[in-house]
């Protein structure tokens, strides 16, 4: 068993971040610790869009640094563990990602998987939840997760550019959406290429929704951030759909 600390597990970018704006990135890194062997994966796979949000790391930390915002990010690939899933989601430890098979997932017993959520799920939202904590004492927050998702999924085209996703909070996800719908040439839409229906929202829920705290999940496609040059810009557009729109 991997005795992980909260610090091990996540990161916390610009923890005295003056705005109201807290962003979380559960799928930063696709980095696996070698004792895990890959989970029987070429390093290809690891580093395509199953082990990691392309480009999802390096939006996050440009729109934290424009919005002067604390950024928590989570430093394991979500082959490991799926932090936005809680541990009783058959996806929360993957066997099988879109048409990969996942050879070190497979076949685990109760007590692997409650190993490897005891390493890294409980820790990381644990550094959440003392972040939150403590940071309540002085202000309250705005929960933003940011995510990529890949042009082509299960062989089907994705058109949208931006999907903007809600736990409970419809209203601000709705506002949120009007305004970047009227955007020159970025697609955006409410609930896609994912919603709540498809337990993506678990980390809103947790440290948005059960706090009564704002809280909204952001999707950009993945090849449009995976340059220094798409991520500017739409770090550019999300600071400003954000600090215009404030739920």
């Amino acid at each position: 068993m991997t005795n992980n600390t909260v610090q091990d597990i996540a990161t916390i970018i610009n923890p005295n971040g003056k705005s109201d704006f807290v962003i979380i990135c559960e799928h930063a890194s696709c980095h696996i610790p070698d004792h895990y062997q890959g989970l029987g994966l070429a390093q290809d796979k690891i580093e395509s869009h199953i082990g990691w949000d392309i480009g999802a790391q390096a939006l996050s930390e440009k729109l934290a640094q424009q919005l002067d915002a604390p950024l928590i990010v989570q430093t394991h690939s979500r082959l490991l563990y799926d932090c936005n899933r809680p541990p009783s989601s058959k996806s929360a430890i993957p066997s099988k990602s879109e048409t990969t098979l996942i050879p070190g997932n497979s076949q685990l017993s109760s007590a692997q998987k409650q190993a490897r959520a005891d390493a890294y799920y409980y820790p990381f939202h644990q550094s959440i939840r003392n972040f939150l904590d403590k940071r309540a004492t002085v202000q309250d927050s705005i929960i933003v997760t940011i995510h990529s998702f890949n042009p082509i999924y299960n062989a089907l085209e994705r058109k949208l550019d931006i999907g903007i996703i809600h736990d409970l909070d419809i209203a601000w996800a709705n506002k949120l959406t009007q305004a970047a719908q009227t955007l020159q040439h970025v697609q955006t839409s409410l609930n896609e290429p994912y919603s709540a229906a498809d337990e993506v929202t678990h980390t809103l829920q947790l440290h948005g929704t059960n706090r009564s705290l704002a809280n909204v999940m952001i999707e950009v496609k993945n090849n449009l951030i995976d340059t220094p040059t798409g991520q500017q810009l739409f770090a550019d557009l999300l600071e400003k759909l954000l600090r215009e729109n404030r739920p």
